[in-house]
């Protein structure tokens, strides 16, 4: 008697607790891990296949991990590398993909008695596989003090080309089926679908985040976005625009604009610590299924394709990265050929390949192949490049020896004990905490602040470079801000727009005056030098 759907979520629970355990005590990634756990129960049958439908896949698993991801995300750090992702999230993965399908096609020409794969497949694979999911080795980087803007590029592009690659997705899925395909109907959609999506994302987002500022309650505001996650993409897949779009444009308002003007620092958590289960949860269930899906896909007569596919994708990565890397250079600080090299290796597939994987038409034609070519590919990034990216940094030299970890600890506890003092105010504002209960514990609180800052000083004597380069993003971060409150004042009628253009050049000089964070800021005496 097989297991029902029930019990096989709660096994895949109890397997996901289990691994995630487990990798506490190796050093092994834990999505790494649940993919060869996953290969190890398919090829012992331990587990029926998941009835995972594409309705599934798509409508609940797609929003939950696009949400949070966009939800933790700082739109102040987004800003100060938005050209070089959307460099690498547009123009690469449009180039990714092309270059994937080429190479693809033209293999599949050169082999004899293979099967006839067209144009329309070729391009669709070559979308699928540009979408990237870096969770294994974002992890990595912080365990290992990877530089701050090296991980924000990583991560930035990941959701981005995210939602580039399911529209192109949707948009090749008709050429794969054999309609007919135009590219001027194609690309109108296409802009129409990013820009549309995003720009209702952003407008819910903004909208939700008004009506959570009227309560404070973390059920209603937890059920508040999750409503918003689900209703931003079901609201623009009924508009023919982007749901993928969507859901990034109102995690990004929500985890911003929405947990600073409209949530208490303790819904703030509650609403962070559910999306971060919630994901938890999705990614266990879809990393373990990467690996017992395998047992689906006879490779033994397509190990040419497999091969073709993997050899593919790694060229279409390469050109995405190498290639754009010179524009970014035009637009933005450079990328210098160390990090080219990472974000070229780091490239890892994951999640969102499997979902469109997953959400590949029953009655597609080369449907098994292209599942065999899909998990190939997520198989060798993930086991291949995700256990080997840590040797690819300490070749590149991008590993911090000296990793101020007591240093960080104090800029921890500094930045909790904040909070404290934040939400004990405003617990006296709202009439839940006395007057002179507050006079009791407020003097408590500010000589542990004080103590804890003096330890800050001393640990940052020992870590000069960490104090450094956090200078450095410092002025930026206030920089950007500057700019912000400009804008603010022209929207408020203050000043009039040339007068706000001429402030806002002034400042992007001074932004474009500071030194890459590859080099050591010098710390200036003049406080307008300082910021």
């Amino acid at each position: 008697m097989g297991l029902g759907i029930e019990a096989q979520a709660l096994w895949l629970l109890i397997i996901a607790a289990a691994v995630a355990m487990f990798t506490k005590y190796i050093r092994l990634p834990y999505t790494i891990a649940l993919v060869v756990v996953g290969i190890v129960m398919g090829a012992l049958d331990l587990l029926p296949q998941m009835l995972l439908t594409p309705e599934l896949v798509f409508h609940i698993f797609l929003p939950i991990l696009l949400f949070e991801a966009a939800f933790n995300i700082d739109i102040l750090d987004l800003q100060q590398n938005a050209r070089s992702i959307a460099m690498l999230a547009l123009p690469g993965v449009l180039l990714a993909t092309t270059v994937t399908a080429v190479c693809t096609y033209f293999g599949f020409q050169l082999w004899h008695g293979g099967p006839d794969f067209s144009w329309g497949h070729a391009f669709l694979f070559g979308a699928i596989v540009a979408a990237t999911d870096p969770i294994s080795v974002l992890a990595l980087f912080k365990e290992l003090g990877v530089t701050r803007r090296l991980s924000l590029i990583i991560e930035g592009e990941s959701i981005f080309n995210d939602g580039v690659a399911v529209v192109l997705f949707g948009v090749l899925l008709g050429m794969a089926q054999g309609e007919d395909f135009n590219l001027l109907s194609a690309g109108r959609h296409f802009v129409v679908s990013v820009v549309g999506g995003g720009g209702i994302g952003v407008l819910l987002g903004l909208t939700v985040a008004k009506v959570m500022s009227l309560v404070d309650d973390h059920l209603i505001e937890i059920t508040l976005t999750t409503i918003l996650a689900f209703s931003a993409y079901l609201l623009a897949e009924h508009l023919h625009i982007s749901g993928v779009m969507a859901v990034i444009g109102a995690g990004l308002m929500t985890g911003n604009y929405g947990t600073r003007w409209a949530m208490s620092p303790t819904t703030r958590v509650s609403v962070s610590d559910f999306w971060e289960y919630a994901a938890f949860v999705v990614n266990s269930v879809l990393f373990l299924m990467i690996g017992i899906e395998v047992k689906i896909v006879d490779f033994g007569p397509l190990w040419v394709a497999v091969l073709l596919a993997v050899a593919a994708m790694i060229c279409g990565r390469a050109a995405a990265v190498f290639c754009t890397a010179p524009l970014i250079g035009k637009v933005d600080k450079p990328l210098p050929g160390s990090w080219q090299g990472v974000l070229f290796w780091g490239g890892i597939r994951g999640a969102i390949c499997m979902v469109l994987a997953l959400s590949l038409p029953k009655d597609l034609p080369l449907r098994q192949l292209l599942m065999a070519m899909i998990f190939a590919v997520v198989i060798f990034t993930l086991l291949v490049q995700g256990l080997s990216i840590k040797m690819v940094l300490q070749k590149l030299g991008l590993i911090r020896g000296d990793f101020p970890q007591l240093y960080e600890t104090r800029k921890g506890e500094v930045f909790a004990l904040g909070r404290v003092q934040l939400e004990l105010e405003q617990m006296v504002g709202r009439g839940l905490l006395s007057q002179s209960n507050y006079e009791l514990l407020a003097p408590r609180l500010q000589d542990r602040v004080k103590e804890l800052h003096m330890d800050l000083e001393e640990a940052a004597a020992d870590h000069q470079n960490a104090v450094a380069e956090e200078l450095h993003l410092a002025q930026e971060r206030l920089l950007h801000a500057e700019k912000d409150g400009i804008k603010e004042a022209y929207l408020a009628g203050v000043i009039s727009e040339k007068v706000m253009k001429k402030l806002l050049s002034q400042v992007d000089e001074r932004l474009f005056s500071l030194e890459t964070p590859t080099k050591k800021p010098s710390v200036s005496t003049d406080p307008k030098e300082r910021v």
